[in-house]
């Protein structure tokens, strides 16, 4: 189709952010030997997007001005502008990964295609595709480095095995220099507490896992994250073999949450009362997971294109179909349900409405018992419990809890087969002030390393004890010989000429214990 020059815009979506160069080269070209690929376009109110060819549209417009009216031969398409725009750059002159990444993860995140169906129209396998999506999710500083050729792709997919927090202080630690193997190893030795494996302790490949620390805390960390990572897989397969043959299918996914939206075009969720009723043959299961953060959800679905099947069977094979009220369409289903939802949500909102007996307490006393019950993963390493969530409000326990929150599911585990109830109802038959005193610990435990640091000094002000630092074998043998010489100094433990570093270690490790007094966080600041 001929179009003419000045009809033509360059599109405003582009996926392409790296500039190309040549574009002298390509001028010529065109001048010499006119267009040798057409314009592919899209319609846009009075004029059209230039999909594919916004280079040669530069050029063109450099040689003939942008009010031109030359035509121009195109063609017409109504596809996904962005993702035909990017499987023809890619085609073509090199595009930057991240371009495709956050092309192909716009298509997904739209819903409109899924990894299979990607991976087809791209050429490429399914891995490839997820592998892009999950470059995507990475982090903005990751990116800005990633996108300036800082580093190479395969640098790039390392970062893409932590979440951003950690990606960013990763590439801090490098300095400006980012050698694959070093990266390789900082992101191996990433610490995963125990209580943050997904595999229970009563599983076989529990018992394979190695843990540093203290045997006798909970401050217990993966050992050998290679093997460890093994095993995690080999389990999530097991999962997934279990899935596939008691449901109609199970799909894994081993990236973020939110990857999961291209996944299910055509597919809606199922809680549990409506799972329970429903054949198990006729749901998806999708299984995501972070391996490198110990996340993991299985989740239910059914199809939204199944829910009609006996209508479009009936159709099919030329019959009438007998319809009755139950036989909804799909549309309908979820208006149905949508109101519902809200008549739901506003009888529970209403404050006038007395549901004192329904909630088996007091408004304030059933919105900390469920505050409360968040604290409760979704799943459980060492306990089976009845585990229901109703809200989306989630707290993650991070760091140590000196086995706080082991005795409390303990607890609730007993209470819960004795009762025969969900952990909700242990919660609601707990008395305020210690509801009060749950939420209080959940919001403390909740904080990372730099929320503690930053609510102590802005709420806080603890007045911390002279003798709060215990330093670990693991943390002196950081030190040069040298260096453990200069502690031992400062903190008045005798060493021998002739000590080594392991006797150094052994003698500093029993003077903290006795009372040894050094802080490395003022040491630090008064370097600063």
């Amino acid at each position: 189709m001929l179009i003419q020059l000045n009809q033509l815009k360059h599109n405003p979506t582009n996926v392409r952010v790296v500039k190309a160069d040549n574009l002298d080269k390509l001028i010529a070209s065109i001048k010499s030997r006119d267009l040798l690929h057409n314009l592919v376009v899209q319609k846009n109110g009075t004029g059209f997007n230039v999909i594919d060819g916004n280079r040669r549209l530069e050029a063109l417009y450099a040689i003939h001005g942008k009010s031109s009216n030359v035509e121009i031969e195109c063609k017409v398409i109504d596809d996904n502008a962005t993702e035909v725009g990017a499987m023809a750059n890619m085609l073509r002159e090199g595009m930057h990964p991240l371009d495709e990444a956050e092309a192909i993860n716009n298509v997904m995140t739209d819903g409109e295609a899924d990894y299979d169906t990607l991976a087809a129209n791209w050429g490429q396998t399914r891995k490839w595709v997820m592998q892009r999506v999950a470059l995507a999710e990475l982090s903005d500083i990751v990116k800005e480095s990633f996108r300036n050729r800082d580093f190479n792709l395969g640098i790039a997919q390392l970062f893409t095995n932590v979440d951003k927090q950690t990606q960013d202080k990763i590439h801090a630690n490098c300095n400006g220099r980012f050698d694959f193997d070093d990266i390789r190893w900082q992101v191996g030795n990433i610490k995963l507490p125990r209580n943050k494996v997904i595999i229970p302790e009563k599983h076989k490949y529990f018992k394979e896992i190695e843990f540093t620390g203290d045997l006798f805390s909970e401050a217990q960390y993966v050992a050998d994250m290679d093997k460890f990572l093994k095993l995690q897989q080999q389990f999530v397969d097991e999962k997934a073999k279990y899935y596939n043959g008691k449901f109609k299918d199970c799909v894994v996914i081993d990236t973020y949450p939110s990857d999961v939206k291209g996944l299910l075009k055509n597919l809606v969720q199922v809680y549990k009362t409506e799972a329970d009723s429903m054949d198990a043959k006729d749901l998806h299961v999708v299984i995501t997971y972070r391996p490198m953060l110990g996340d993991f959800w299985v989740q239910k679905y059914k199809s939204k294109i199944e829910m009609s099947k006996k209508e479009l069977d009936a159709i099919e094979s030329g019959e009438i179909p007998e319809l009755t009220l139950a036989d909804m369409s799909n549309p309908q289903r979820e208006m149905t349900h949508e109101m519902y939802y809200d008549y739901l949500r506003s009888e529970m909102f209403d404050q006038s409405v007395n549901l004192k007996d329904k909630l088996e307490s007091s408004q304030q006393h059933f919105t900390l018992a469920m505050l409360c019950n968040q604290f409760v993963p979704r799943y459980s390493c060492t306990h089976t419990l009845p585990i229901e969530h109703y809200t989306s409000i989630s707290f993650t326990i991070q760091g140590e809890d000196n086995g706080y929150y082991n005795d409390l599911f303990e607890e609730m585990s007993k209470y819960c087969k004795a009762n025969k109830c969900n952990s909700l109802r242990f919660f609601l038959r707990q008395t305020t002030d210690r509801l009060y005193s749950l939420l209080y610990k959940g919001v403390v435990a909740s904080m990372d390393q730099s929320e503690t640091f930053m609510s102590h000094k802005d709420l806080y002000n603890i007045s911390v004890a002279k003798d709060w630092f215990k330093p670990s074998e693991e943390w002196l043998n950081k030190y040069k010989i040298t260096q453990l010489r200069l502690l031992a100094s400062k903190v008045k433990c005798e060493l021998l000429p002739t000590d080594n570093k392991k006797l150094v270690i052994d003698k500093l490790v029993r003077a903290f214990k006795d009372g040894a007094v050094f802080d490395p966080i003022k040491f630090l600041d008064t370097v600063k």
